[in-house]
């Protein structure tokens, strides 16, 4: 069955056929209790914060028999430690191939899972894309997010849901599942996959993998003061006339998760140059190409070149940077940010559809992009207090 009919058909089942617990009783971001983890050991044996449902999610994320061949499991591109991106820190993830690495930088599902389902809003008073996830949207619905690597040749590789399916049959873990989700018919490969979508959302949507512990998140509850440095960094990053971050990386609420998220999950173009090792690689259309029947086409020429605005929570584990992972830094990022008007080592991969107003002759100084990133490294999660 082609993947977008697969989906179809499992939406469907959502009308009828439900979870047995609570699948988002442990996502109450508001309780006040911490959840910390010292490494990706710790992490995964600590089922803290967890429903039955997230803890068969957590199972299935980290189980590295589900690939083609066996190895590779959804926690080997998503590193807790490294915010849920790619701890091996490399441009272009590596799945079941080394030799055959993806086209794009893995993005850390923290955060960015709490986009909502990708729709038409307004977007600073202007009809827009907004939400889905990955880089380019393709995942209109978080089931088809959490399922896509599964098939994806580049990442675990299976030729099919019967063959993801009958893997899950045999994991020690199936019988909790066949039982939690009451599956009848467990011969019934759609079936299973719904349930395993349903378990690994759970998961990613967790106060684990989101669990705004970072000293930012201290600050605002009164807990702990940010230095002279970062809260000048604070102040510049919502100066939305200086700086200009906060008006895509939202220094407010989100109004999709009720909590600052540092993205508003619109596509954008700011003229990120093409990676070095892909100059002779087509152009990355980005939002403008979609799957249709396994094949990617270009859709809609306007959004060609644009990719999503991610959450800036984590930023300073989750090196490289964007879709393509061109930069390695931080400071990179800035410099880019801050002159790529007037520098010409910036060459960008695709020019007319590019944002011209928000970025690219900024005049900040080398103090001021020090603030700023000083302010960045708060968002990183797992502060302890003292």
């Amino acid at each position: 069955m082609k993947k977008k009919a697969l989906y179809i058909c499992l939406l469907s089942l959502l009308a009828t056929y439900s979870c047995t617990t609570s699948c988002n009783k442990e996502n109450n971001f508001s309780v006040l209790e911490p959840f910390y983890f010292s490494d990706d050991s710790d992490f995964v044996h600590n089922n803290q914060f967890l429903s039955d449902t997230g803890i068969l999610g957590k199972q299935i994320f980290f189980d590295a028999s589900l690939s083609e061949p066996v190895g590779i499991s959804c926690g080997t591109c998503h590193s807790p430690s490294a915010g849920f991106a790619d701890g091996r820190h490399t441009a272009f993830s590596v799945g079941i191939d080394p030799l055959n690495p993806s086209d794009r930088n893995t993005i850390s599902i923290a955060y960015n899972i709490l986009a909502p389902d990708r729709h038409g809003d307004s977007i600073r008073g202007l009809p827009e894309d907004v939400g889905g996830y990955f880089w380019d949207g393709r995942a209109e619905f978080i089931e088809a997010q959490v399922t896509s690597p599964l098939l994806n040749p580049k990442e675990m590789n299976n030729k099919d849901i019967g063959q993801v399916a009958s893997k899950i049959r045999k994991a020690p873990y199936f019988n909790d599942l066949k039982k939690l989700f009451k599956i009848s018919n467990t011969k019934d490969d759609q079936m299973v996959m719904y349930a395993t979508m349903l378990a690994l959302k759970s998961f990613q949507t967790s106060k684990q993998v989101n669990p705004y512990t970072s000293k930012f998140d201290f600050y605002l509850q009164g807990k702990v003061k940010l230095s002279d440095a970062e809260m000048r960094g604070w102040k510049l990053f919502q100066d939305t006339t200086k700086s200009k971050c906060s008006l895509c990386h939202l220094s407010e609420a989100n109004k999709f998760t009720n909590t600052i998220v540092f993205a508003d999950f619109s596509y954008d173009n700011i003229g990120v140059p093409k990676h070095p090792s892909q100059i002779h690689l087509p152009l990355d259309s980005g939002f403008a190409k979609a799957e249709f029947v396994g094949k990617p086409i270009v859709i809609n020429p306007l959004e060609i070149g644009r990719f999503k605005t991610v959450s800036l929570r984590n930023i300073n584990k989750t090196a490289p940077y964007m879709h393509n992972g061109v930069f390695e830094t931080l400071e990179e990022v800035l410099e880019f940010y801050n002159t790529r008007e007037v520098n010409a080592k910036y060459v960008p991969e695709y020019t007319p559809t590019m944002n011209t107003e928000d970025m690219g002759d900024l005049k900040l100084s080398d103090t001021d992009i020090a603030d700023i990133i000083a302010f960045l490294k708060t968002l990183d999660d797992g502060y302890r207090l003292k």
